[in-house]
């Protein structure tokens, strides 16, 4: 089968049935309402599901799939119903699945039971129905249950297993966090250096010492890792950095280390924290970074071109974004105010990509392809920057690159999205 992931969105409120009710015989039940816009829209052709962002219950992660041409073995005119477990493993849920019509009443309703999710060949197995309800009365105007603008609304009840005892979270971010500049235990160290900016002189004006461990960088900052190189006897190995303040230097190893740097900080030296973030391939702090710097800066006539210069030459692929879309948006006006000749050529196709994203109402929903981890190409060019870099995480892939690049990697092929914390 194919599905289509993440194309709709769950009601911004989930649901928490907490306490006894009379029908729940003192159980707590967490309840997902999701809504599928649209949906006679929805593709039309069999085996092509639409799936609903994950959410969590129980400690684990699911996803509820739809096929509204039917999927598997269901007859002509059915809609399909499947429920998945996305973390990894086999697990076990008691639930119900609800179609509601707009009076928020069942209309159709899978039995409220205990169901396993199994695991074969490495695929997580997922739990469906697939006649769970003839299109045509989902269409039907006189059974009352699309909206106006055609949406259908789904409702999971999961049952929440009770737990027994309070075990803290795994410790080890905060533990990572306490050996930050422990000198104690260090193996490295960076003199951070900035030259004096009297003319003439080649004195520091600041010369701080940032003491690290040689394993965590080379997990976790390889380039800054290499500049340290070997060490004898034991010895402290040194390292000295000229071209980055002790300020952001700071920063930059701090999240290394599992920090976050305060979101004030971000945004008032966000350029500095992506030329460092971005010089030594601390990919992670340089998104944070770029975000920060397009919530913080406004777009105008006067820096629009100096704003699409520097995210193309830093691979800010959301800044460019965002750029692009004025230049789209202010066209008119900036042809007689602002030259692009020195601009890349490039530029132009991301005007395209940006002129046509605002001609559609909403991004056609992007096929994926179970059996080769596949996204269709046509429906991914059309994405955010953000979306594509969200799709790029979840396949476990870097999402420091251009929209191109995010585009041919993940319509080349990904490995089968996962998400757990805990251990294979």
């Amino acid at each position: 089968m194919k599905t289509r992931p993440e194309v709709h969105r769950p009601i911004n409120t989930v649901t928490l049935d907490v306490g006894k009710s009379p029908s729940s015989r003192g159980e707590t039940w967490k309840t997902f309402t999701i809504l599928y816009h649209s949906f006679e829209q929805l593709s039309t052709e069999r085996d092509h599901g639409i799936f609903s962002p994950n959410f969590s219950c129980n400690g684990t992660w699911w996803h509820l799939t739809v096929f509204p041409c039917g999927g598997g073995e269901a007859p002509d005119d059915n809609v399909s119903i499947y429920m998945f477990h996305v973390s990894k493993g086999n697990a076990s849920a008691t639930f119900e699945i609800e179609i509601l019509d707009l009076n928020g009443v069942a209309i159709r309703k899978t039995d409220r039971k205990k169901r396993l999710f199994g695991v074969k060949d490495g695929e997580n197995l997922g739990v469906g129905w697939d006649d769970f309800m003839k299109r045509s009365d989902i269409l039907d105007p006189s059974k009352n249950i699309l909206d106006s603008n055609g949406t259908l609304r789904v409702k999971v009840q999961m049952k929440e297993e009770p737990k027994t005892a309070f075990v803290p979270p795994n410790s080890f971010a905060n533990m990572m966090k306490a050996l930050f500049l422990d000198e104690a235990s260090a193996d490295v160290c960076f003199e951070v250096s900035v030259p004096s900016e009297e003319e003439g002189s080649d004195t520091a004006a600041s010369d701080d010492l940032f003491h690290a461990h040689r394993l965590i960088l080379d997990t976790c900052a390889p380039m800054l890792a290499a500049l340290c190189g070997s060490s004898e006897n034991g010895e402290m190995a040194i390292a000295t950095i000229t071209d980055v303040s002790p300020k952001i230097f700071r920063h930059l190893l701090f999240h290394v280390y599992g920090g976050s740097v305060p979101k004030d900080d971000l945004n008032a030296d966000a350029k500095d924290i992506i030329d460092a973030s971005n010089k030594y391939s601390i990919v992670n702090l340089k998104l944070e970074a770029e975000e920060a710097y397009v919530d913080s800066t406004e777009i105008t006539i006067d820096n629009v071109k100096d704003n699409l210069l520097y995210a193309d030459a830093m691979n800010l692929a959301l800044l460019k974004e965002v750029a692009v879309e004025f230049l789209a948006d202010n066209g008119e006006e900036l042809l007689t105010s602002v030259s692009f000749n020195d601009l890349p050529g490039h530029i132009v196709k991301d005007m395209l990509v940006a002129t046509t994203r605002k001609k559609k109402e909403a991004v056609p929903e992007t096929a994926y392809d179970c059996e080769t981890h596949t996204y269709c190409a046509h429906g991914l060019s059309l994405m955010s920057v953000s979306d594509l870099r969200r799709k790029m995480y979840e396949v476990d892939y870097d999402a420091d690159g251009s929209r191109e690049a995010m585009i041919e990697a993940l319509s080349k092929g990904a490995p089968k999205e996962s998400i757990s914390d805990d251990e294979d």
